[in-house]
């Protein structure tokens, strides 16, 4: 036994001990590649870096410029073009009345048809008066009065300026409507 042992130990050192290596061979072919694994946890997010510097601005296309252009110029050509926006019928005196009918422009202007008796109509309308310099107007009201009372004519304009008249001749101003 006891050779049996002393040969156990022979053995076991020989292998034990480091020999000599030689070259290595040539690398294999790439094997087929495996499962892919489940994802890992994710990280903690790291600190922000500084800003970077700002781009270069845009550029917009000349086409929608002269688009919009033109749409703005449109918009300020009709705000200026005069159109009637009222009218309303007055009547002064009593024997014989003096009737006919008034309108009244977006900018203020009071045309007049006036009858030329009580059952014919008059043929044209002539400039009356001009309110104010607003080119917003929007309304023309009329209160009729009874008999020995005075008519009243309000106007209006879209920014909220108001005037008034007993013979819509001579307008004045009653304030502006307080207008949220």
């Amino acid at each position: 036994m006891r050779h049996l042992f002393l040969l156990n130990i022979i053995f076991w050192i020989g292998c034990s001990t480091p020999g000599s290596q030689g070259t290595p061979g040539p690398q294999g072919e790439q094997g087929i590649p495996g499962e892919q694994g489940a994802p890992g946890e994710p990280g903690t997010p790291g600190e922000q870096g500084p800003p970077g510097q700002p781009g270069t601005p845009g550029e917009v296309d000349p086409v929608l410029l002269q688009k919009l252009e033109t749409a703005l110029n449109d918009v300020s050509a009709k705000k200026q073009e005069e159109v009637v926006i009222a009218s309303v019928h007055f009547s002064f005196g009593i024997a014989p009345p003096v009737m006919g009918f008034v309108v009244m422009t977006n900018q203020g202007n009071i045309y007049q048809l006036k009858n030329k008796n009580v059952v014919t109509m008059g043929d044209e309308f002539e400039l009356l008066v001009r309110i104010a310099e607003n080119t917003d107007f929007v309304s023309l009201s009329f209160l009729s009065g009874e008999e020995g009372q005075k008519h009243f004519y309000l106007a209006i304009t879209e920014s909220g300026h108001s005037f008034v008249s007993e013979d819509l001749k001579t307008w004045s101003s009653k304030g502006k409507i307080p207008l949220h």
